[in-house]
């Protein structure tokens, strides 16, 4: 009975042993190490918020210098941003070495991890590719109002991976770097004046000089419609019984669709002031 007993009290003993053992060695540990592991956790809490604001201020910086120095926004921003990147990169290593972590095993490391990631990620590679081709030869730039991508909008920002635009109606239109450079590329400000072409039907029985005439008066009647080159009117499709007459202005990029309601508008105006007979008036007189 005795001999039972001790044997079942031996192991709860060597158990109480152990656990006294294991809160001497955390007791040790937290005098020994506790203290300069808590001063490397602040420290490095320290450098990575210094970093962050660095980086910060360099992204702003170097955005600044280059606008000073004629580079238009979407360089300056995307060069911004890659050397935002790249400082924090720089410093979460450091912060890592601060807390002892091995950084010459951690790049080699982040370097397997980089070729892993890559494979399996092309698609943003290609992407991130394709941003700096976008900002090195620069086909289009912030604010210019280009179809791409499958969209059609007013560029907003050239990203790393994405690039944004706004549409004519307020939406917010997020397209890949690769879609854009993967197709055509419209850019409609490229030019500092673009083309207001109004096209109008009307019966044969108007002589063409009459509508010429019509039309170039409200062309010479709106506002924002250049003189220099001058309107024209040209006869762009005969058809039976009617033919269409082409009313061809320009105008100041900025001002395109301001110019081209207010012409439709004057041109109306203008054709009923004139009683040009329009297609559907003539066959109902024959009727």
């Amino acid at each position: 009975m005795t001999q039972t007993m001790f044997a079942e009290t031996v192991p709860g003993t060597e158990a109480l042993s152990r656990g006294q053992e294991l809160l001497q060695s955390v007791y040790r540990w937290v005098a020994e190490s506790g203290l300069r592991f808590v001063g490397a956790l602040l420290t490095s809490v320290i450098i990575y918020l210094i970093g962050a604001w660095v980086a910060g201020m360099m992204r702003s910086f170097i955005k600044h210098l280059l606008l000073k120095r004629g580079m238009d926004d979407t360089f300056s921003t995307y060069v911004g941003s890659i050397l935002h990147a790249v400082i924090m990169v720089l410093v979460l290593i450091t912060v890592l070495g601060q807390l002892g972590v091995p950084t010459a095993q951690f790049a080699a490391l982040i370097a397997a991890a980089g070729l892993a990631v890559g494979l399996a990620l092309q698609g943003n590679l290609s992407n991130f590719a394709s941003g700096f081709l976008l900002v090195f030869f620069r086909p289009f730039k912030r604010g210019d109002y280009i179809t791409a991508g499958g969209a059609e909008g007013v560029v907003e920002e050239v990203g790393v991976f994405t690039s944004t635009f706004t549409t004519s109606d307020n939406r917010t239109v997020i397209i890949p770097n690769s879609a854009i450079t993967g197709g055509n590329i419209v850019n409609f400000s490229g030019h500092p004046r673009r083309l207001l072409a109004v096209p109008c039907a009307v019966s044969s029985e108007n002589p063409a000089e009459n509508v010429r005439a019509t039309l170039l008066s409200a062309a010479k009647g709106t506002a924002k419609i250049l003189t220099d080159p001058a309107p024209c009117a040209v006869i762009t499709h005969l058809g039976e019984g009617k033919y269409t007459m082409e009313l061809r202005a320009w105008c100041p990029t900025a001002n395109y669709w301001d110019a081209l309601f207010t012409l439709n508008e004057a041109v109306k105006a203008a054709l009923e002031r004139d009683r040009i007979a329009s297609p559907l008036s003539a066959m109902k007189l024959i009727q």
